[in-house]
């Protein structure tokens, strides 16, 4: 099933070109956001309701795509320890992220001596976070993705072990063909959106606006960078995957992450690139999926840094059980980070509210800040995701050259 078509058709061409219209969109955003903010402020809602839009398309996808991996999966061998591999490489991995969001917090200390009025602090947040987690529309909004995930698990299950699981594989293809399709059509306007993003986030914020909290926006992309490089570096070393080559193969889908702030863009692009390299389709299938809701390692890294930040801008004293029951509950919300723009920072209120020991009276201090550090939480998510699938490919690759010896 080849996605996107880059020779014979007019959307096929103009994919192929799509990094650089990407540029030009970035270009024209600066520089509107810097000369006309007024009207840059109007253009918000264009990106708002595309990623709205995005979302209610990609869900399916991956309930589908999940579906569909599963099937796919039982025609392997080692179908079950694949799956058992998979789980526990998304946990350690996140677990890691975590805990070196940790470390980066209390080395970098990015909420010590500050020197913020708190009192020029706006308090109001957009109505998109007055979210009541504790009623049930709160809770099955915030676990959606999750909810999806274990339908698709489960109805994955049922259909590969009904009679008619030919017919239903052959719907299921259809269906994804079709999703695509639309997908491939809605990304014709997308360096519009991004035009759109930047010119709106550069009126709105700007550079001033990080400035005062430059110290935990740095942390941030530090422990990511470190993150890529160092610990998925030694992962990649290790099963052999040169991550600089990697990188560069995945530049434009890493682009529209940039420049949407959503690892979701990537998401419709990256199978036909991983599998032209030589990785398994049918793992990529499953794996990647479902990297989308459990292997979030940028968002992992986000929240533990900037639970770091508040606990030190208040001065609060925690002792060494409190920790492990936040690193217990960012283990949990992070896994609902995986929306549009903006999900990282409700997982955030989420975890807060949950611990209870950190007070929410000045989150809006950081949602000033939030924007900038999205990019990083998104591109680490993403670049975590892909090195998932050619992992456990990999995996794969040397269980059978092992069963055939």
């Amino acid at each position: 099933m080849n996605l996107f078509e880059t020779k014979k058709t007019f959307t096929g061409r103009y994919l192929k070109n799509l990094t650089l219209y990407v540029f030009a969109a970035i270009l024209g955003g600066v520089l509107t956001g810097h000369y006309a903010p007024e009207t840059s402020i109007k253009l918000g809602i264009v990106s708002r309701y595309f990623f709205m839009v995005l979302e209610m398309i990609i869900l399916p996808i991956i309930f589908m795509a999940i579906m569909y991996g599963i099937c796919q999966l039982s025609g392997i061998k080692n179908a079950r320890s694949i799956v058992w591999k998979t789980i526990l490489y998304f946990l350690i991995l996140s677990s890691i992220a975590i805990v070196l969001g940790f470390i980066f917090g209390f080395a970098v200390k990015p909420g010590a001596d500050t020197g913020i009025d708190t009192s020029r602090i706006s308090k109001s947040l957009p109505r998109t976070f007055e979210i009541n987690d504790a009623s049930l529309s709160g809770r099955l909004y915030l676990n959606r993705h999750g909810i999806f995930l274990i339908t698709s698990i489960v109805a994955g299950i049922f259909m590969n072990l009904s009679k008619g699981r030919e017919k239903f594989l052959n719907i299921l293809d259809r269906g994804l063909k079709v999703f695509y399709t639309v997908i491939k059509y809605l990304y014709i306007i997308l360096p519009a959106v991004i035009f759109c993003n930047i010119a709106y986030g550069i009126a709105v914020y700007g550079i001033n606006t990080l400035l005062p909290l430059s110290k935990v926006v740095a942390t941030v992309y530090l422990a990511d960078i470190v993150f890529i490089f160092g610990i998925l570096g030694a992962v990649a070393y290790l099963f052999k995957i040169q991550l600089w080559k990697f990188l560069l193969d995945l530049k434009e889908e890493i682009i529209l992450v940039v420049t949407t702030s959503s690892s979701k863009t990537a998401f419709p692009l990256i199978f036909d690139k991983m599998e032209s390299e030589g990785y398994s389709r049918k793992i990529l299938g499953f794996v990647i999926p479902l990297g989308y809701n459990f292997n979030l390692s940028g968002a992992c890294i986000y929240i533990s840094v900037t639970c770091c930040f508040l606990i030190q801008f208040y001065d609060i004293s925690l002792n060494l059980s409190d920790y492990l029951w936040l690193f217990v509950i960012i283990s949990i919300t992070s896994k609902t980070a995986s929306g549009v723009p903006g999900s990282g920072f409700l997982a955030l209120i989420f975890t807060l509210n949950r611990f209870g020991k950190i007070p929410l009276t000045d989150i809006a201090l950081l949602y000033s800040v939030d924007r900038f550090m999205n990019e990083a939480r998104s591109v680490t998510n993403f670049i975590s995701i892909a090195i998932s699938g050619a992992v456990i490919s990999k995996i794969n690759q040397a269980s059978k050259k092992h069963e055939i010896q």
